[in-house]
């Protein structure tokens, strides 16, 4: 069993019969992979499955070449959704660097839901805009999803955008690739924690998830690598020691685009 969030990384041996794919590429290594699953697999729904892969983003301009290819690819999952108001979700632990993805770019997003709620005079380029960070189970005693829903019921958005950190099985990919997805996510399941999901019929309003690779398994790299021996421990979760750095990269590019995504105005402001 592959321990992966990742479309692309499901589908890499498989026929297309129930998938299609499309793959772009843009200067400075940054592809784009388009896959459209047209009937439900073992782990995947119908539905659409982005994935930017690049192989570096130290440089600012590659981090704003990324957000600008993320901005591109919500506006597509999202033409048919109404964009006035919306939730957007940082799914993850910050106390532990490769599952702090989530609340780090929550943190980093433009809040307006305030001032349309006290109406007070709004710059026309905002859209309404709520975000929470209901951190892991093991810290709140509760799901993630029944939280968000909680919260969906009560601020009724239009759209949620779901940001999570995801387990990939090429150690290669680590920090190198984001998936967007328009079916939601299962928080944890990459990784073998399966929790209730976040999506259209949990919520009752659209989801978009927004997932970056941040973890493998030992199992991974053994595979990757073709050794077939087994070895105690080979399902340990790993993260590079750099991820430090890394994840304030990842940040950056996910908070730009969202909140470019979200707020026409944003960069004016």
């Amino acid at each position: 069993m592959k321990h992966s969030d990742f479309a692309d990384e499901w589908f890499e041996n498989e026929e297309e019969t129930i998938f299609s794919e499309k793959i772009e590429n843009f200067p400075h290594s940054v592809t784009v992979k388009w896959i459209k699953v047209s009937e439900n697999d073992k782990a995947y729904q119908v539905g659409d499955y982005v994935t930017i892969s690049f192989e570096s983003m130290a440089d600012a301009s590659l981090r704003n070449q990324i957000s600008s290819l993320l901005v591109d690819v919500l506006d597509k999952l999202c033409k048919e959704v109404l964009l006035q108001k919306i939730l957007v979700v940082g799914l993850g632990n910050e106390e532990m660097i490769s599952d702090a993805i989530g609340p780090k770019t929550a943190a980093q997003i433009l809040v307006s839901a305030h001032l349309f709620e006290l109406e007070n005079n709004v710059h026309p380029g905002l859209n309404n805009c709520a975000v929470i960070a209901p951190k892991v189970m093991g810290q709140t005693g509760l799901e993630s999803a029944r939280i968000v829903k909680g919260i969906a019921d009560f601020y009724e958005p239009q759209c949620v955008i779901v940001v999570d950190a995801l387990a990939t099985s090429s150690f290669s990919r680590i920090n190198r690739a984001i998936q967007i997805s328009n079916i939601g996510i299962i928080p944890g399941s990459g990784v073998g924690n399966h929790r209730l999901a976040i999506n259209e019929e949990t919520l009752n309003v659209p989801v978009i998830s927004i997932g970056v690779a941040t973890v493998t398994t030992i199992r991974s790299i053994l595979n990757e690598m073709n050794i077939k021996e087994e070895y105690e421990h080979n399902d340990c979760i790993i993260t590079p020691r750099d991820m430090d750095m890394e994840c304030r990269q990842i940040v950056s590019i996910l908070s730009h685009g969202i909140n470019c995504f979200i707020h026409p105005a944003y960069e004016e402001l």
